[in-house]
């Protein structure tokens, strides 16, 4: 981690954090800890979106060539790039839609992996560029999808811990509304 933790270190740190460290923490150091791990996700979802995105297109380029169509890529993009609905339930947890516009460190790096390696003009690689091209993006899907997965948890670990605390009485509404005011 170095002397500079990123924001998804300080998440990675805090998913391995035992839970009698957690317990001590002070609400507000609980609060912003999950509220890095919020942010982190949103970031997180917002790459899962973008490499799906690209690995959708190149699946739909390397269908197109095995089809023989003529048909250019650019007036599917709108289907390809359709949501469909999800199979299952979603999580019940509030998303933001649009990441922060000043994008954490790893963010940054990831989109830029994800450039060099998925590259935006489909048409002028070969079926093999693109298939070595969707490898690369899939392995990034997992990397990516592990860290949302841990931040998620990190998220539901922390909002538990408030939780318990307003359930005991460690904690209240007037504390919240004390240190908002606060921070005005």
């Amino acid at each position: 981690m170095g002397t500079h933790a990123t924001r998804l270190d300080r998440v990675l740190t805090a998913a391995r954090r035992p839970d009698a460290e957690v317990e001590a923490l002070e609400v507000a150091a609980i609060r912003r800890e999950r509220g890095d791990a919020l942010r982190e996700e949103t970031e997180l979802s917002y790459l899962r979106r973008v490499l799906h995105g690209r690995i959708d297109i190149i699946d739909a380029e390397l269908r197109r060539r095995a089809a023989g169509s003529a048909e250019p890529l650019v007036q599917s993009l709108a289907a390809i790039l359709a949501d469909d609905p999800p199979a299952n339930a979603r999580s019940p947890r509030h998303m933001d839609i649009v990441p922060d516009p000043d994008p954490g460190e790893y963010r940054s790096q990831m989109e830029e992996r994800i450039d060099a390696a998925g590259p935006a003009i489909v048409l002028d690689l070969s079926d093999a560029q693109l298939a070595e091209a969707r490898l690369t993006l899939k392995a990034y899907e997992r990397e990516v999808s592990e860290y949302r997965r841990i931040a998620q948890a990190v998220i539901d670990r922390f909002a538990a811990e408030l939780a318990r605390r307003y359930r005991e009485g460690q904690a209240t509404v007037d504390d919240l509304l004390n240190e908002e005011q606060k921070m005005e």
